[in-house]
């Protein structure tokens, strides 16, 4: 039913607008408060704040919202918006706007907001932070009640542009009003909700988006870095205008609770139903704030090209995992910024909203990364881990931590240690943790290793000095023995530092270099060394962006000086290096290359390879809907010849229910000798015998001699008429050697005949892998 109010708006007191829009007996529009620009004509002309007068707004209450502050102090608001019939009639300025009403759930004068009901109320016009509101509103009257908002207000679909600049005027030209998502529109992130306050948001795009045409699940997503699938390939991103956030203020005055949050969705789900609210402006994004919404399942991000579980006796698997955050639940006496009501440390104040509430959450969350580690990534033999605690109060005694109050206790990270005893526990492989405590940061985060002790080990300190060679000045924790070490330098003048700049030192999370003895397989006397540096690059990747490129020189001069000092020597670099792969600037009008000194040392980064062969996989971490690669694994051309595959595990980044919010990269190689026979060539001559020199070579010294046997096979000649004697025998390569020479003898005459070819080769050897198992040789006729 609807009820009209006429009589009492001739005889409501009605405040005088300032500019000349309106009569002194009219209630201003929602459009002329808004105006057509993207602040407020009535608001003050700068920064946050309230006008001083209050004005006169009629509009329909179309709906109520509400939320918490981070101490659980209620917070309540509305949206109002001008009917049809009563708008200001300019396109450029939005019909709607957003109520602030504090920690009160009534106005003043008394009146509850119901959506339906028409009214005019009188408030200050203020801006917040960009975002046009009413506040300190005095109810004036009501107009009308019971109204269909479906017919009475202007409800839109939601189908902002893909172009950001144009997206952004697609939203300021509709704050505060009611817009709808079309059921069926797609998913492009988790759900991600944030504990203090209970906010939430989900991105999607809409159903009739292009990206939702593609008849791949797995490519209907939205891309931030310069990427195949992205909606407009290329160096230069469009900004992803196309993107709708949803945000749970609705959601939570529908339910009568500031608790509740959006239901959990993960990316490839589509909107079960249409969902309507109201478009708010908070955190520099434009949200729906919508009443009610429900998903429907879609392809599991899990699923697609997920890892393959390694040969254990024929290949090796290495990854790199950000576990986001892992601190315990135990108090460090000697660290004051780890545990709830700690003072701080030097740049770290509380409140420590990355420590776990409870003894039973941290469990849980070891337990989970425990089957990530085992199920999703299949138990790689070395992971590179970042955002571990640095705490060393612990030691493993007897298969199980023993912590005490001393600093120091093993020099490895207790987090990780703890980690290393849950996967076994559940039945994983034994583990083992290793970091240089000398790179964590204030807070207290650190890089390192894991790697499985039943094939992997760490070589002795003093046998990996690295004279590195870099242009700042070292610090003087370079000079330690210590497997893993940390290298960091003072950060030099010439840096750029007009985005920022993290501390006074190149990192301030210094990279973990490490130097392991890998067998070829479990039990194997066959062996060889694997360097492996875990990064965790300052945060971006807009900022910090000069920081960050001398960051990758510094690793570069790191990766030189291990190639220098071992030639041969195998190199894995990678971790958190939170800027894209090549070309990976986010801003083309200032180029960075941030990453281009570790592809000019010769690194190559296995991104690139995965993108050419599972492009939908190519991504490892979703920021506001938007998919990009910030975990990378560099390796140098030896590892690179052992390469198998290169796959990201989709375990968490889609996932409402993560335990990271960073997919772990997990590459195999081969782990065994790779055996290559080249092809020979030699003029015949006219008389005696010329060696015809076959070369077999290994792709890397093997630890103990290598019997290679190998036989002659003729090719365009039959035997009887051959110029070569047939060979059969056996050599062998010394170990740390990598090539022998099987010799097979031609005879010289003096016949016309054309030149003759033959194929040596060598038997199956299961101590290596047989590359290329035969050589064609060519005996040159001369005569």
């Amino acid at each position: 039913m609807r009820t009209t109010a006429a009589a009492l708006m001739t005889t409501a007191v009605l405040m005088a607008p300032t500019p000349a829009q309106a009569t002194a007996t009219d209630p201003l529009t929602v459009g002329v408060i808004q105006g057509n620009t993207a602040r407020s004509p009535y608001a003050p002309p700068t920064g946050n704040g309230s006008s001083s007068a209050k004005y006169q707004v009629r509009g329909v209450v179309t709906q109520l919202a509400r939320s918490h502050t981070s101490a659980g102090v209620e917070q309540y608001g509305f949206f109002l918006q001008s009917r049809k019939n009563n708008t200001d009639g300019d396109p450029a300025s939005s019909d709607g706007v957003f109520v602030y009403m504090g920690t009160f759930s009534t106005l003043i004068g008394g009146y509850t907001p119901k959506p339906g009901d028409e009214i005019i109320m009188s408030a200050r016009v203020a801006e917040y932070f960009n975002l046009t509101q009413l506040t300190s509103a005095e109810w004036v009257t009501i107009l009308a009640t019971g109204l269909d908002l479906a017919s009475e207000v202007q409800i839109d679909d939601a189908i902002p542009p893909a172009q950001r600049t144009a997206s952004d005027l697609y939203w300021e030209q509709r704050e505060g009003m009611q817009l709808r998502v079309r059921a069926g529109s797609g998913v492009v992130s988790n759900t991600k909700t944030y504990a203090s306050t209970d906010d939430a948001e989900v991105w999607l795009v809409d159903r009739d988006d292009p990206l939702m045409k593609r008849p791949d699940p797995y490519a209907r997503r939205v891309f931030r870095d310069a990427h195949p699938l992205d909606d407009v390939p290329g160096p230069a991103d469009n900004g992803n205008g196309n993107r709708i956030m949803l945000g749970p203020m609705g959601v939570k005055a529908a339910a009568g609770d500031s608790s509740v949050v959006l239901p959990p969705a993960r990316t490839f789900d589509t909107t079960s139903g249409d969902a309507v609210g109201g478009v708010y402006f908070a955190f520099n994004k434009y949200g729906i704030q919508v009443a009610a919404v429900a998903f429907t399942r879609g392809a599991d991000p899990a699923a697609n090209n997920p890892p393959r579980p390694a040969n254990r006796q024929r290949e090796v698997s290495i990854a790199t995992f950000n576990v986001e955050n892992l601190y315990d639940f135990r108090d460090d006496p000697n660290d004051g910024c780890d545990f709830t009501g700690n003072t701080g440390c030097p740049g770290v104040t509380p409140p420590f909203d990355y420590t776990p509430g409870s003894q039973s959450e941290y469990d849980n969350r070891l337990g989970r990364l425990a089957r990530q580690v085992t199920t999703g990534l299949h138990s790689p033999d070395l992971i590179l881990v970042q955002e571990a605690e640095d705490q060393d109060i612990c030691r493993v005694v007897a298969a199980a931590l023993s912590c005490g109050t001393a600093d120091n206790a093993d020099g490895k990270p207790d987090t990780l240690q703890e980690l290393a005893l849950t996967i076994g526990r559940n039945g994983g492989p034994a583990y083992d943790a290793a970091s240089d405590r000398g790179g964590a940061d204030a807070r207290g985060i650190v890089s390192g290793f894991l790697f499985r002790t039943d094939r992997l080990s760490l070589v002795a300190a003093d046998r990996m000095s690295l004279p590195v060679t870099y242009r700042g000045a070292p610090l003087p924790g370079n000079a330690d023995v210590a497997n893993p070490k940390t290298f960091n330098a003072v950060l030099p003048a010439d840096v750029d530092r007009s985005t920022g700049v993290d501390g006074d030192n190149v990192f301030t999370r210094a990279p973990q270099v490490g130097l392991f003895e890998v067998r070829a397989a479990p039990g194997s006397p066959d062996s060889y060394q694997l360097w492996a540096i875990s990064n965790h690059f300052s945060s971006g990747p807009e900022t910090r962006v000069g920081q960050r490129r001398e960051q990758a020189a510094y690793n570069a001069a790191i990766v030189a000086a291990v190639e220098a000092s071992r030639p041969g020597a195998r190199v894995v670099l990678g971790g958190d290096l939170n800027v894209f792969p090549r070309p990976d600037d986010p801003t083309p009008a200032t180029p960075g290359d941030q990453l281009g000194p570790l592809y000019t040392a010769g690194l190559h980064n296995l991104w690139d390879n995965l993108v050419a062969d599972a492009p939908s996989t190519a991504y490892s971490y979703v920021f506001e809907g938007q998919a990009q690669t910030l975990d990378q694994l560099f390796v140098n051309n030896a590892l690179l010849g052992d390469l198998i595959q290169m796959r990201s595990a989709h375990l968490n980044a889609d996932h409402p229910d993560a335990v990271s919010d960073h997919d772990p990269q997990v590459a195999r190689f081969h782990s065994r000798a790779g055996l290559t026979v080249g092809d020979a060539r030699v003029v015949e001559g006219d008389s005696g015998r010329t060696p015809l020199i076959f070369p077999v070579t290994l792709t890397r010294p093997l630890s103990r001699a290598l019997t290679v046997c190998a036989a002659t096979v003729p090719g365009t000649t039959t035997l009887p008429y051959a110029d070569f004697d047939p060979y059969l025998g056996c050599r062998t390569i010394p170990a740390g050697s990598t090539r022998v020479e099987f010799p097979v003898q031609v005879r010289g005459d003096r016949l016309r005949e054309r030149d003759e070819q033959l194929t040596l080769e060598v038997a199956a050897l299961s101590a290596v892998r047989v590359v290329a198992g035969t050589g064609t040789g060519t005996i040159v006729n001369d005569d």
